[in-house]
């Protein structure tokens, strides 16, 4: 039987107390228990575990290498700044799925940058404990190979895996265009208060320019048109924003 490890990082162990509006009410308990009943469902062990320390993170996660077949951690604060974990993740050669609680894109800055996404096959947040759940069924369902050694990839579908990873792209998509908006409108708000102008006609060429060159020359025009209409309701919305101002 695949064996699956629950991590989470520094003060998860404190769940229910900590700030309930990110991070639910429940507690690590109820949180893995439900990993341990979904493992029950997709026919996996299940362990748990927990630590505030970077270093016992790492040596558990090398720890795990010949005993452990896919990993789902919550990496805590570590998740954005820890180069360290992050080269355990990658030299370990084990499936890690990174999950957060919360959605770390659509909160404050500093927490929108993750060091160790780069190195673990996905990435889930915002599903509160569901995203835990999900993680395990990827991880069945794509990235540990069955007990009879068939690896679960093998009869994908080429149509759809490439369908599944457009749908991918185009959710992150949507939400670097929602927090760049939400960066529009503070750029506008600084632009309002010190009578600056909304748009700089020059600023918006250069920009198209460098978009043009950073994709291969059969997709240049494209990706400058598609720039274009982006830079278009950037300055709507700016000039929503001084409007109310």
């Amino acid at each position: 039987m695949k064996t699956i490890l629950i991590m989470n990082g520094p003060n998860l162990s404190m769940l229910g107390k900590r700030d309930p509006k990110h991070y639910g009410s429940g507690t690590l308990a109820d949180l893995e228990n439900a990993c341990i009943n979904k493992g029950i469902e997709l026919g996996v062990k299940v362990q748990c575990f927990q630590s505030e320390s970077e270093s016992a993170i790492i040596r558990k996660l090398h720890n795990s290498m010949g005993v452990i077949d896919g990993i789902v951690l919550n990496a805590g604060a570590y998740t954005h700044y820890s180069i360290a974990i992050r080269d355990a993740i990658e030299l370990i050669k084990i499936p890690v799925i990174e999950v957060h609680l919360s959605d770390i894109h659509n909160r404050e800055d500093f927490r929108n940058t993750s060091v160790i996404e780069a190195v673990c096959a996905e990435q889930v947040c915002g599903m509160g404990v569901k995203g835990y759940l999900v993680a395990m069924e990827k991880l069945v369902e794509k990235y540990i190979p069955s007990d009879d050694g068939k690896d679960p990839s093998d009869d994908t579908d080429p149509l759809a895996e490439e369908r599944a990873a457009i749908n991918e792209i185009n959710k992150e998509m949507i939400v670097l265009f929602e927090r760049r908006m939400k960066h529009v409108d503070r750029i506008a708000s600084i632009k309002a208060k010190y009578g600056m102008p909304t748009q700089v006609p020059s600023r918006e060429a250069e920009i198209l320019e460098k978009v043009g060159q950073s994709v291969d020359s059969q997709y240049s025009e494209a990706a400058k048109a598609f720039m274009q209409e982006i830079l278009r309701l950037s300055r709507e919305r700016q000039h929503e924003v001084n409007k109310g101002k």
